[in-house]
């Protein structure tokens, strides 16, 4: 079994994870929105110690493999078990988050028809055009990842 090295001081899904997080706070800060500077901060600082801690030598095949600091193709393939859960589940919600969006939708949107000519109108506030964004955004999110899994499984079944 091969080990991999790398030059990187943590793992690049870990250095957009983490720097993700941490440019977020400054945004937030700047906006001052301090609840999410903080919670954004924290994830970031987390997601920072846990990555280090698994990057040591004595570091167990639990901690790498959670902390996406793989040292192998044994831990890179026990991950691709893990992902391929984690991959269903987020499919599941995302579906769930365009049912409620959906719903946020219907409830913030006045829709009135007109019986004399069978028009329909549509009375849009501010929140209506939120929700109407959110439920964009819930469904782009559930069509990329319907995407990606099909085609993740497709390799994947290829391969053998």
């Amino acid at each position: 079994m091969s080990t991999t090295t790398s030059r990187l001081p943590l793992s690049v899904p870990n250095i957009v994870l983490i720097g993700g997080s941490f440019a977020g706070a400054i945004v937030a800060i700047v906006l001052g929105n301090w609840f999410g500077a903080i919670l954004l901060l924290l994830v970031a600082g987390s997601g920072l110690i846990t990555a280090l801690l698994a990057r040591r030598a004595s570091a167990s095949d639990w901690l790498r493999i959670n902390a996406i600091e793989y040292r192998d193709e044994r831990d890179a393939r026990l991950a691709s078990h893990g992902f391929a859960v984690v991959g269903a589940w987020a499919l599941a919600l995302s579906a769930l988050e365009l049912v409620a969006a959906t719903i946020y939708v219907g409830a913030v949107i006045t829709t009135t028809v007109h019986d004399a000519d069978g028009s329909i109108a549509f009375t849009l506030s501010g929140a209506g055009v939120v929700a109407g964004a959110l439920q964009a955004l819930a469904a782009l999110q559930l069509f990329v990842l319907a995407l990606v899994w099909g085609i993740a499984n497709t390799r994947a079944v290829k391969r053998g």
